[in-house]
């Protein structure tokens, strides 16, 4: 089989790892010739990649004339997909690039915000809310015109199939988990003066940091403990403007740490040497720093939307994303208990060890390559 997978110009950093994962694990079978394209700032950030794979990258995708965008998309791009002749197109991105043309192609869905109503209602700020408008229905395009789609979670398979339901066929392949956030080493669940609660996701409503940092102001305030708490994931949202502005009026800055994006030792550390971890998100793909964070054997309170239970089980304790007095009261149990703390968090790490990128590649490998077997016959 001939398989072209297009990387496009890159995306979030759970998109560069996913990229990465499926790329750089050796499990690629021998019956598939893969030429990967990206632009060359995106190829950068994933190299090195499997050595059987052949690299493109053009300059023109990420060009600043718009003209030579789009005669990449519609003229060199097409001209290259025509050479290679290929039996597949996977876009794991999941916006498709075959204007004007027929392919067999296979989209993954990376972005649950765009299907959830309810969420997509809360964003009040206009330029956002046109923003995800538009694309919602170019993902929606995009799903409806692919011959499979794969998605990360059972959660997205049922509520992006609900309001897609023209998608022909689909698959749920999880995510594969980073070797550097495994942590074998015994991990103390001792708690000492400073307890350190972590989050790390980006910045936005739906992620509920600032409902994170209202219940570390009411766990100060109900316990006299000394409450840290580390956001980690920056942005450049509504959300993180509202977040920032409350911290300095608030003139909590003393206990509440605000954080952009880290590269993969930081973020590692931050995981090691933080107490518990909270996970806020009501509208989640996967989560992957909730699978990080099993990995680092971090107790961990989790929101109780989402479905994010598929991947934490019951490694964790669950609460109300919007509510600061439920997230609160959850993360007091876990700072109360040492035995719930280790219990849960030798739990997690039992979990993540099934999250292995190597699974995940070949899981999609082996569906790409049955579903092409299935169109032949």
């Amino acid at each position: 089989m001939r398989l072209i997978i297009y990387g496009d110009i890159g995306g979030s950093g759970g998109y560069v790892r996913y990229c990465k994962g499926l790329l750089g694990s050796n499990a690629i079978p021998n019956n598939i010739k893969v030429w990967f394209i990206s632009s060359l700032p995106f190829y950068e950030k994933l190299a090195p990649l499997d050595s059987q794979i052949n690299i493109i990258t053009h300059p023109w995708m990420i060009s600043k004339s718009r003209l030579h965008r789009y005669l990449w998309y519609l003229c060199v791009y097409p001209r290259l997909v025509k050479k290679i002749k290929p039996d597949v197109e996977f876009y794991p991105s999941g916006q498709l690039r075959i204007y004007l043309r027929k392919a067999f192609a296979i989209a993954t869905c990376h972005n649950l915000l765009l299907f959830d109503k309810k969420e997509l209602a809360h964003i009040e700020n206009e330029t956002e809310q046109v923003y995800f408008q538009r694309y919602r229905k170019n993902q929606v395009r995009s799903f409806e015109n692919s011959n499979a789609v794969i998605f990360l979670s059972k959660h997205s398979q049922r509520v992006v199939s609900s309001e897609v339901p023209a998608i022909k066929q689909s698959a749920v392949i999880a995510h594969g988990l980073d070797p550097v956030f495994l942590k074998a080493e015994k991990r103390s669940y001792q708690l000492g003066n400073k307890i350190k609660l972590l989050y790390v996701s980006p910045f936005y409503h739906y992620k509920h940091q600032l409902e994170v940092v209202k219940s570390a102001q009411l766990l100060r305030e109900e316990t006299g403990l000394d409450i840290y708490v580390s956001l980690i994931g920056g942005g450049n949202s509504s959300a993180a403007s509202e977040l920032n502005n409350y911290v300095i009026n608030e003139n909590i800055q003393s206990f509440v740490s605000v954080k952009g994006n880290m590269d993969y030792e930081n973020l590692s550390g931050q995981y090691s040497s933080a107490d518990i971890f909270i996970f806020a998100s009501s509208c989640e793909t996967f989560g992957i720093t909730i699978l990080e964070a099993m990995g680092a054997k971090l107790p961990i309170a989790c929101s109780n939307r989402t479905g994010l239970s598929e991947i934490l089980k019951d490694a964790g304790l669950y609460f109300n994303p919007e509510d600061p007095k439920s997230i609160a009261d959850t993360v007091q149990k876990l700072i109360l208990d040492i035995n719930l703390r280790e219990t849960l968090g030798e739990r997690a790490y039992h979990y993540a060890l099934d999250y292995t990128w190597k699974r995940c590649a070949s899981e999609t490998f082996s569906y790409i390559n049955t579903l092409k077997e299935t169109d032949e016959k």
